[in-house]
C-alpha cells in the first residue's frame, strides 16, 4: 500500500516536471519563427484491483501535442504566395515608373517635345545654320538620352530579374532540399518510440513550406502512415518523401531565364511567378510600346525627310544606308529595317487598246487611283491617268493587247526631280515601285531616266547624276511639263493638296486659234474628272503671265497656236514617295536605326547640318519640307496616336497598373496580418498563459511533494509501531 501511494506521488511530480519543461520550452521559444505552442497531454494509469473495486494509480505523460490548426496555415500559405507575387510586381512597377521619370525635366516626353520644337525653328529660318545646329543636338538628346537610355535601362531590368529568377530556383532547391532531409528525421524519431512527435523538426519543416510558398504556389500532401509530406508545384512534384527534383535556371540570352523542371506556365503566384511574368510579359510590353514609338518616330520623320533638300538643293550622288540581304531578293523580304510599303490589287481579266483598259470582273473605282501603276502583258508598268469606271481606265502611253490577260496593279511610285545647274529646269519622273521589286530592278528604272545614273554594290544603291544637273525626290513639279498646242507651259509654285493627282489641260474655247485672242479658254481637270479650274488666255490675257490654277500650283503660258480639245497633262505629288521606298533603303534619312535601342541621327548629318532637309526646292528660304515635318506633331500616325499622346498613354497605362499593384499588395499584407494574428492567437505562445501555467504546474509539483512526504510519515510511524 504505501508502494502504490508513493508511485502515486512520484507521477504527479513527475508529470508536473515535464509540463513544467514544456512550459519553459514555449516560452524560450516565444521569439522562434514558425513555432507553435506546444502542451503536455496527461492520461491517468491504469487502476489497481482491490476487493472494493479499482483504486487510482497516478497519471502518466501520453504525448507532448504541438497546437496548430492545418487549415489556418494552409490559408497563410497561399496568401504567402499572392504577396510574394504582389511584392515583386509591385516593386517592379515602381522601377518602371522611375525609369520612364515622367515628372523629371530630362523626361523622353520633353526631350520629344524640344525635337519638334527645334523644326518649328527651323521652319521660320531655314537658312539659318545655327537652327540647324540646334536641332541636331535635340536630335541627339531624343535618341541618346532618351530611346537609347530608356532601352538599356528596360533591358538592364529584364537582365537583373532573368539573373533573380536563377537566386530564386536556387533557394527553392535549398528549401526543397532541407524539407526532404526533415521528412527523413521526422520519420526516424517518430518511428524510435510510441507517441514520439518531432514536434520542433515539424515547426521548422512547416516554416520551411511556408518560405516555399512566398515562391510559387504549392500543394502539400500529407502521407498518413509516416507524417512526411510531398509538394507539388506547378503539377509537378519537387519533392517526393525523402527526395527532391531539382530545378534548372536556363539563361536563354536577352536577359530571359528559363525554368526547366516544372511546368512554369502552370505557376498561379509567388514570386518566381511574378518575375517569370515581369521577364516575359510585362517588361516586353513596355519595352515594345517603347520600340513601337521609336519606329514610328523614325519611319515618319524619314518618310519626310527624305522628300527634301538641304541648302545644296540636290544630290549628285548618294549611297543607301541600309544593305539588303540579296539584291535579287524582293525588298519587302530581304531584311532592311521597314519593308517598303506596296500593296497589289488584282485586276482580274483585262484588255488594252491604245491608252485604254478594259477589264471584266474588276472594280476599278473603289481599288485604283491615279499615278497608281498596270502592269501589262509586255511585263511593263503603265501610270493610271484616270480610274473613267468600274471596269476601264486610262494608262499613259499607248499598248495593244487584244489577248485577255491576268495582271495586277501596284500602288508604289516613285518620283525623281532631276535639276539642270544651269538653266534651273526641273524635270519630274514617276517610276513604278512593284510589290516585288528588287534592288536590281529597281537600279535598272533608275538608270533608265535621264541624267541619272544607278548601280549596286555590295547590297547597298548608288544613284549619281550627271555632270552639270542635280537629283532629288522632292514635291517640286515639273517645271515644264511640255506644249499644249503650239504654247509651251511653265509651271510654278508648290502643290498643296492632300493626295498625289493629275491634272489634264483642255482647249475649250481656242479663241482665234492662238493664246491671248478672243475668249479662248483653257479647262483644268484632275484625274477623276472633276473641274478644277477654268483660265482665261483670251485676248485679257498676255503671254507669260501667271494664272492660279488651285491648291498653290501656277502656270503660264508662251503665245502660239491651240485648238479645241489639244490636251497637256501633268502629275502634282502631295507625296513624291508613295511606297516609301527612301525610307526602307535610307537614302536622304534623317534617322539610322528601327527601334528604340538603335535609333540614332544619321552620319551625314551630323557631320553636315546643311543636309537637313528642310527644303522642297533649291531655295535657300524654303521650310516646306520643315513644316511638313513640324505637323507629324500633331498627326495620329502611332496606333492612330500622335507621338506625344502615344507616350503620355504608356505613362499613364504604367501608373495605374502600378496603383493597381500597390493597392493589390498592401490588400495581400492586410489580409496575412489577420491570418497570422489568428494563427498567434491558437498556436502562438502567450508569456501571460505559459507564467499561469508555471504557476499551477508548479503548485502541482509542491502537492505531489508534499503527499509523499505525508505518506513517508505515515510510514515512518507504521514502522515505530
Amino acid at each position: 500500500m504505501a508502494s502504490t501511494d508513493l508511485s502515486i506521488g512520484l507521477s504527479g511530480l513527475l508529470a508536473a516536471q515535464r509540463a513544467l519543461q514544456t512550459i519553459g520550452h514555449n516560452i524560450a521559444n516565444v521569439n522562434t519563427p514558425g513555432y507553435n505552442r506546444q502542451v503536455v497531454s496527461f492520461v491517468t494509469n491504469a487502476p489497481d484491483i482491490s476487493p472494493f473495486g479499482p483504486i487510482g494509480a497516478g497519471v502518466s505523460m501520453e504525448s507532448v501535442q504541438r497546437i496548430k490548426d492545418d487549415l489556418l496555415d494552409t490559408q497563410i500559405n497561399g496568401f504567402v504566395s499572392l504577396l510574394g507575387s504582389a511584392e515583386v510586381t509591385n516593386s517592379t512597377f515602381q522601377y518602371l515608373e522611375a525609369i520612364f521619370n515622367e515628372l523629371s525635366e530630362s523626361s523622353l516626353n520633353n526631350r520629344l517635345e524640344n525635337f519638334f520644337r527645334s523644326i518649328q525653328q527651323l521652319s521660320t529660318d531655314p537658312e539659318l545654320t545655327s537652327t540647324r545646329f540646334q536641332l541636331l543636338q535635340d536630335s541627339l538628346n531624343l535618341v541618346n538620352n532618351g530611346f537609347n537610355s530608356l532601352s538599356e535601362q528596360f533591358r538592364g531590368l529584364k537582365t537583373d530579374i532573368s539573373r533573380r529568377i536563377e537566386t530564386k530556383v536556387s533557394e527553392l532547391n535549398s528549401i526543397t532540399g532541407e524539407i526532404a532531409l526533415l521528412n527523413r528525421r521526422i520519420l526516424e524519431i517518430e518511428a524510435s518510440t510510441a507517441n514520439s512527435n518531432a514536434n520542433d523538426m515539424l515547426d521548422k519543416r512547416d516554416y520551411l513550406l511556408k518560405k516555399l510558398s512566398k515562391l510559387g504556389n504549392i500543394k502539400i500532401i500529407t502521407n498518413i502512415n509516416n507524417n512526411s509530406v510531398d509538394v507539388l508545384l506547378a503539377g509537378g512534384l519537387i519533392v517526393t518523401g525523402q527526395n527532391t527534383q531539382t530545378l534548372i535556371a536556363s539563361p536563354t540570352g536577352d536577359g530571359v531565364t528559363k525554368i526547366q523542371g516544372i511546368s512554369a506556365n502552370s505557376l498561379t503566384s509567388g514570386e518566381l511567378k511574378a518575375m517569370l511574368d515581369m521577364q516575359n510579359i510585362t517588361i516586353p510590353k513596355y519595352l515594345g510600346n517603347l520600340n513601337t514609338l521609336a519606329a514610328s518616330l523614325i519611319k515618319e520623320i524619314n518618310n519626310i525627310h527624305s522628300e527634301g533638300v538641304g541648302l545644296s538643293g540636290g544630290f549628285t550622288s548618294f549611297t543607301s544606308t541600309n544593305a539588303v540581304n540579296s539584291a535579287t531578293d524582293s525588298l519587302a523580304s530581304t531584311g532592311l529595317p521597314f519593308a517598303p510599303s506596296v500593296t497589289t490589287y488584282t485586276t482580274g481579266t483585262i484588255t488594252s487598246n491604245g491608252s485604254t483598259v478594259t477589264g471584266v470582273g474588276t472594280s476599278f473605282a473603289s481599288n485604283v487611283k491615279a499615278n497608281d501603276w498596270i502592269k501589262l502583258n509586255d511585263g511593263n508598268f503603265y501610270k493610271v491617268v484616270s480610274v473613267d469606271s468600274d471596269t476601264q481606265l486610262t494608262i499613259s502611253g499607248t499598248y495593244t493587247d487584244a489577248a485577255s490577260i491576268s495582271t495586277n496593279i501596284t500602288n508604289g511610285s516613285l518620283y525623281v526631280t532631276i535639276t539642270n545647274d544651269s538653266t534651273g529646269a526641273i524635270t519630274k519622273t514617276s517610276i513604278s515601285i512593284a510589290s516585288d521589286e528588287t534592288l536590281n530592278s529597281l537600279a535598272t528604272k533608275l538608270g533608265g531616266i535621264t541624267n541619272l545614273n544607278a548601280s549596286v554594290s555590295s547590297n547597298l544603291l548608288t544613284i549619281t547624276s550627271d555632270s552639270g544637273y542635280k537629283y532629288s525626290f522632292t514635291k517640286a513639279m515639273d517645271t515644264n511639263p511640255g506644249n499644249i498646242g503650239a504654247s509651251a507651259a511653265i509651271l510654278s509654285g508648290n502643290y498643296s493638296g492632300n493626295d498625289n493627282d493629275i491634272y489634264t489641260l483642255n482647249v475649250q474655247n481656242a479663241g482665234t486659234g492662238t493664246i491671248g485672242t478672243g475668249s479662248a479658254v483653257i479647262r483644268v481637270t484632275d484625274a477623276s474628272g472633276a473641274v478644277v479650274a477654268d483660265l482665261n488666255v483670251g485676248s485679257t490675257y498676255t503671254a507669260g503671265d501667271v494664272l492660279l490654277i488651285a491648291d498653290g500650283v501656277s502656270i503660264s503660258f508662251g503665245s502660239g497656236a491651240i485648238v479645241v480639245n489639244q490636251k497637256l497633262t501633268f502629275d502634282v505629288t502631295d507625296d513624291p514617295d508613295t511606297s516609301n521606298m527612301l525610307t526602307a533603303l535610307g537614302i536622304n534619312t534623317f534617322f539610322t536605326g528601327k527601334d528604340a535601342s538603335n535609333i540614332a541621327v544619321s552620319q551625314y548629318i551630323k557631320d553636315d547640318v546643311t543636309r537637313i532637309a528642310a527644303a522642297a526646292t533649291a531655295s535657300q528660304g524654303d521650310n516646306t519640307n520643315a513644316l511638313r515635318l513640324l505637323n507629324l506633331q500633331n498627326t495620329a500616325s502611332t496606333n492612330s496616336a500622335t507621338f506625344s499622346d502615344f507616350l503620355h498613354s504608356i505613362v499613364a497605362q504604367l501608373g495605374i497598373e502600378t496603383a493597381e499593384k500597390a493597392s493589390e499588395k498592401e490588400s495581400f499584407k492586410l489580409l496575412l496580418t489577420n491570418l497570422e494574428n489568428r494563427r498567434q492567437e491558437i498556436a502562438g505562445v502567450s508569456i501571460e498563459e505559459e507564467m499561469i501555467n508555471t504557476i499551477r504546474f508548479q503548485q502541482a509539483f509542491q502537492a505531489s511533494a508534499r503527499f509523499i512526504s505525508v505518506i513517508s510519515e505515515m510510514n515512518d510511524i507504521l514502522m515505530r509501531i
